[in-house]
């Protein structure tokens, strides 16, 4: 092959290395979310077609927990206590803020540790608006430093809050630490 076009074709191809984007950041840990059945979360006033100020609290369960990254192989599952206020309505969540204790349990279902959470989102989220209580950073404790994203799909659909109104909110989906 003729030099010429090696150094040809190199030039072409630009520089080597990684092709496209970085690969996302692996979590430090991924975990299945849900209200417990007799303890769903509570809004107060109750959400509605229009926003308004409303509380939210209740708990949460977290489950089947995996630490892809390696880094918190040692935690199994949680209970989360939340408490957080917000301009909110049936389709939309802005101005959220609020606290989060998670208790975490080790995979022999015994206490190891906790984390502190500051629940905080700005941006009007449409679809899901209590998928805004799963986002924050871990500010102490176990995984501290790192930020958390989740959502949770409503058991009942958006229609029934819309026409009825809705003070009580079962669901599950998924939470992420990385």
């Amino acid at each position: 092959m003729n030099l010429a076009w090696i150094v040809a074709a190199a030039a072409v191809a630009g520089p080597l290395g990684p092709l496209g984007p970085a690969p996302a950041p692996t979590a430090a840990l991924t975990c299945a979310v849900s209200t417990p059945s007799s303890r769903p979360l509570t809004f107060t006033p109750g959400v509605g077609l229009t926003p308004r100020h409303v509380a939210a609290r209740g708990n949460l369960e977290l489950t089947g927990c995996t630490s892809p990254d390696g880094s918190a192989t040692f935690l199994g599952s949680g209970w989360v206590s939340v408490r957080a206020t917000a301009q909110a309505s049936c389709a939309s969540a802005r101005r959220v803020r609020g606290s989060a204790v998670i208790t975490w349990f080790g995979l022999t279902g015994r206490p190891v540790g906790t984390s502190s959470v500051r629940i905080r989102a700005d941006r009007l989220v449409a679809q899901h608006p209590a998928d805004t209580l799963l986002n924050g950073t871990v500010t102490a404790g176990l995984l501290a430093g790192e930020r958390v994203r989740g959502g949770i799909t409503p058991a009942t659909a958006i229609l029934g809050c819309a026409t009825r109104g809705m003070g009580a909110l079962p669901g599950s989906g998924r939470i992420t630490f990385s």
